[in-house]
């Protein structure tokens, strides 16, 4: 079934994609386009007048337009003069408001105090990324009521190249952004919820697409340098040749964090991207990158021991925990693109590597070695997209049609070790996977008024699951582990925006939306997984502008997900549970207060819970209830910009029953910068009041070599300060379950000086 089926894909993609090119065809003389467009999820804005994005510009207020600034159109407008029909200005889908979709640019990001590449995504309202035991692992992301662990529920990309990692031996969509230079990247396109045709796996509570430039208007050398032994170098050129642009990009870093065993974090990236304009109207880019991090780790500590004062905040019980990954990657983009046609394309392969170990029971399994394990993961992977938009005019009406193909290969090797001192001690679990995923997509936006827009959209996945278990016992009847299995998803999105005021938007989305499964707990013999969990995503919200200066967006949300499941790398296994919904509340806000000051606030409110077949109580461990985002900023002609921002995140339940709690945290950082001539010097500080607090948190059962025998009963004081003792069926000591954390960041200071030339 699953065969016929992929043939039946195959076949349609083999005619849509010619016929996109036909009608692609340019009968006209295209327009000039500044910059490439992008693959996935937005598309060009045909309003130069309307800012993509809802921070104000730090620039003097121009002159108001006859229609606001920055509202969302109800109707395309009639075509601008043909040296102002495309600009560098890119955005999200229109309809949607800033609570569902957003692009953040560089000149926003020049606002903020960003050390590290996690500190990027934060610019997303409602995303908290969190450093998970020192700096060379993948950041822990929270967003919707969603501790979406590396990446499980939120789809990343860069230049519409996956970051997320299908069947990842660390976990399910792991998202390792360290291979990012956060130099490079022009804006950010943020999207939430699973309302887009365009995007398919791991956009859950939402996607992240991160843009690189084309080119630099200066070259520059800059020097980074402050606390925990912590120095960052970035050298760019960007030289240009004709119709050809360059960018060339190379980044080195070493820190030692506040660690009591230092991190020992370094890391070196290099960056060549080409872009050659075949014409006014179209170009190709190809781009090249490659990526080496080693770093020690701070461990998941856990609590009991600190508050016994046993264990310092910032110490570790296992010093030879961390690890090391590289990435290298090619890509060929084209585009292409007139009044009415868009064609976009890429091709991308990557090769992957990544070595992890940890130890997050301690002593529990193996009270003489420990519980130290190796993770391995080893993979090429590649894809393909291309996309195909066509706006046009029926009497009243307007069309704005647009198809998409899309397709990704895996071919991966992960494995699971035993090991002590960095040193293998007996194989767990080995494997093979292949893994393919085909998409197609269309999707249909009719503006039928002024006031009124309606979009429909249908997505169709297929993915297909090949494990191979090296270690596979097929002496144990119903145990087999390897196997072959395919499956197939329709996803239909609709939206609905009603402008009944020359300010104000209504908007009304609904969407299907999915996150594919570890291939290892889908093909299993025993209890399978299903292999394309499901999501149902509905929204309701507002959008406005008033007096020029003040934007407000909110919105009222729900998802509910068809089950929620884990990978559990360190025993090799997938957890699941029953079905879950989520229901929130966001808010945004942003003030030009004078036309160099500008303020923000995004708060979100979210509850989420199990709707069947919860364990023992109704929660979901570690989804975030309550998380805030402000900030005030300046930016002046006179070369000084700066910002102070606030964030933070509330208590959670760390487990199902809410016996355990993670605890919230508040931070404050601030930032200034002042540019003379060539030269540009910044100052930033991370935690600026200096508060002590847990980063990563999670529950874990786990026993310490002072803690009672493995192989007895445990007394009733075996868990001090709370945690509770787990057992086994035979009622032996399995450990305690615990908070068990990574520390967060004291005050971190860091200076930077940039020369350009």
């Amino acid at each position: 079934m699953s065969r016929t089926i992929m043939r039946r894909i195959t076949c349609l993609l083999l005619r849509v994609v010619p016929l996109c090119l036909f009608f692609a065809t340019p009968r006209t003389t295209w327009a000039q386009s500044p910059e490439p467009i992008e693959t996935e999820p937005v598309k060009p804005e045909l309003k130069p007048e309307l800012k993509p994005e809802l921070k104000p510009e730090p620039k003097p207020e121009p002159k108001p337009e006859p229609k606001p600034e920055l509202k969302p159109a109800t109707e395309p407008e009639p075509e601008p003069p043909a040296d102002r029909r495309f600009t560098t200005m890119v955005m999200a889908d229109k309809p949607m408001s800033a609570a569902s979709s957003l692009t953040v640019r560089e000149q926003d990001l020049r606002l903020r105090p960003i050390q590290r590449v996690g500190d990027l995504l934060r610019v997303a309202p409602g995303l908290i990324t969190v450093q998970h035991a020192g700096g060379g692992k993948a950041n822990q992301f929270l967003l919707r009521g969603f501790d979406a662990d590396h990446g499980t529920d939120i789809a990343l990309t860069l230049d519409g190249i996956p970051i997320n990692m299908v069947s990842h031996a660390h976990g399910q969509g792991y998202a390792d952004t360290n291979w990012i230079i956060p130099e490079l990247i022009e804006r950010i396109e943020v999207v939430k919820g699973p309302y887009f045709s365009e995007l398919g796996d791991f956009a859950t509570a939402g996607a992240i697409n991160l843009v690189t430039k084309s080119g630099l208007p200066e070259n520059f050398v800059s020097v980074q340098g402050g606390r925990f032994d912590t120095i960052r170098t970035v050298v760019a050129a960007s030289p240009t040749f004709g119709k050809i642009r360059t960018l060339i990009v190379g980044e080195g870093g070493y820190s030692n964090g506040p660690f009591e065993n230092p991190e020992r974090f370094k890391k070196y990236n290099l960056f060549a991207k080409l872009t050659y304009d075949l014409s006014p109207g179209s170009s190709i880019s190809i781009a090249v990158s490659r990526y080496g991090g080693d770093w020690y780790a701070s461990g998941q500590i856990p609590l009991r021991e600190v508050d016994a004062g046993r264990l310092g905040f910032f110490g570790n019980i296992d010093p030879t925990e961390g690890g090391n990954s590289s990435r290298q990657n090619l890509s060929l983009s084209y585009q292409l693109h007139d009044d009415k046609n868009e064609l976009t394309a890429l091709a991308y392969v990557s090769r992957y590597t990544f070595k992890l170990l940890s130890n997050f029971t301690l002593f529990s399994r193996d009270p003489i070695h420990g519980d130290g394990i190796e993770q391995g993961d080893e993979r090429y992977l590649g894809g393909l997209r291309a996309n195909y938009r066509r706006r046009m005019r029926w009497r009243w009406l307007t069309f704005d049609s647009s198809v998409g193909v899309s397709a990704r290969f895996d071919d991966i090797h992960n494995s699971l070790y035993y090991q002590q001192n960095r040193e293998r001690i007996t194989p767990v679990v080995e494997h093979d996977i292949r893994e393919t995923s085909l998409a197609l997509y269309a999707k249909e936006e009719v503006s039928f008024s002024r006031w009124v827009r309606l979009i429909v959209g249908l997505r169709a996945d297929y993915f297909s699951f090949d494990v191979t278990d090296r270690s596979e016992d097929l002496a144990t009847q119903g145990d087999a582990s390897s196997g072959v299995r395919g499956d197939m998803l329709l996803s239909p999105k609709a939206t609905l925006v009603i402008s009944p005021h020359g300010v104000v938007d209504l908007f009304v989305n609904f969407g299907r939306g999915f996150h594919s499964n570890d291939a290892r707990g889908v093909v299993r013999a025993i209890n399978p997984v299903t292999p394309l969990t499901p999501t149902l995503g509905y929204e309701v919200g507002a959008r406005t502008r008033l007096f020029q200066r003040l934007d407000l967006a909110a919105s009222l949300w729900g998802l509910d997900l068809d089950s929620e499941l884990v990978w559990v790398g360190d025993e090799g296994r997938t957890d699941s549970s029953g079905a879950t919904r989520r229901l929130g509340f966001e808010f945004e806000g942003r003030l030009r207060i004078v036309d160099w000051l500008f303020a923000d606030l995004d708060l979100t409110v979210n509850d989420a819970r199990f709707t069947q077949n919860a364990g023992n109580g109704n929660s979901v461990a570690l989804a975030p209830r309550f998380t805030i985002s402000s900030g005030l900023s300046a930016m002046t002609k006179f070369g000084l910009r700066s910002s102070l921002r606030f964030t933070g995140i509330g208590a959670r339940p760390a487990t199902e029953d809410e016996f355990l709690q993670a605890q919230g945290s508040y931070l404050l950082d601030a930032f200034v910068g002042y540019r003379w001539r060539f030269i540009e010097g910044g100052l930033s500080i991370e935690n600026l009041t200096n508060s002590r607090y847990r980063a990563a948190q999670f529950a874990t059962t786990s026993r310490l070599r002072s803690e009672p025998p493995t192989n007895s009963p445990p007394p009733p004081t075996a868990c001090p300060n709370s945690p509770r003792a787990h057992t086994g069926p035979d009622g032996n000591f399995l450990g305690c379950e615990d908070i068990s954390f990574s520390p967060g960041s004291p005050i971190n200071v860091q200076g930077r000086v940039t020369l350009y030339f």
